[in-house]
């Protein structure tokens, strides 16, 4: 082969990768500079969900939690009401809540711990000791008491003075979620047979009538 057949070679062989090259970023698409590329990366990313705080939730934003359960590792969802983990908390660690959401009629907690943040049910995580909401002395979280009132029924609220969510007789035995103040006065979130939901401390009583 000859200097000059040679020569004519190498140019069609130099042109054939630039034809491939060029048909390679005509399907790739456009050539971006590295701030357009950042930008439409930025861009493209989902805006991540505000979080929300639930009417009548047992726990409410920066309250400091630890994780419980049966078992040594407590389940974390991605997304609330997922049946499958994605990660696991120890049962035992600390947390703190970052939100809440109603999914199916259940109350989901956001929250952050060691492992990273995930949700979970009111049953997996209690407040931890000396964080309760409470403001002044007076019964407290776990304690059982009875319903008191001027009538026969009790209202049972969605928030400290929120709207009716359920009706309760006078006398029955409920338990204390939690305790907060609210507008200088005490309210309780307790567990009712007919509902889960505010009254206030006048309501109560530790003594059964």
């Amino acid at each position: 082969m000859d200097k000059k057949t040679r020569a004519c070679l190498v140019i069609l062989w130099v042109i054939s990768l630039l034809g491939v090259a060029s048909l390679a970023c005509s399907q790739a698409g456009e050539i971006l500079t590295p701030e357009e590329a950042t930008a439409r990366v930025q861009a493209s990313k989902e805006p991540k969900p505000e979080l929300e705080s639930v009417s009548g939730a047992v726990f409410q934003e920066q309250d400091k939690i630890k994780f419980v359960g049966t078992g040594y590792l407590v389940p974390l969802r991605k997304n609330p009401g997922d049946q499958v983990a994605y990660s696991h908390a120890g049962r035992g660690d600390t947390g703190v809540i970052l939100g809440s959401r109603e999914v199916e009629g259940v109350i989901w907690y956001q929250v952050k711990g060691p492992s990273g943040e995930g949700w979970v049910e009111a049953e997996s995580i209690e407040l931890l000791e000396g964080e309760s909401t409470a403001t002044v002395e007076g019964l407290q979280p776990g304690a059982e008491v009875y319903l008191v009132g001027k009538g026969f029924l009790i209202n049972i609220l969605s928030e400290p003075g929120g709207r009716l969510v359920a009706n309760q007789e006078r006398g029955v035995l409920v338990t204390i979620i939690q305790v907060t103040e609210h507008e200088g006065e005490q309210w309780y979130y307790i567990n009712a047979p007919g509902g889960e939901g505010w009254v206030l401390e006048e309501n109560l009583t530790q003594e059964q009538p």
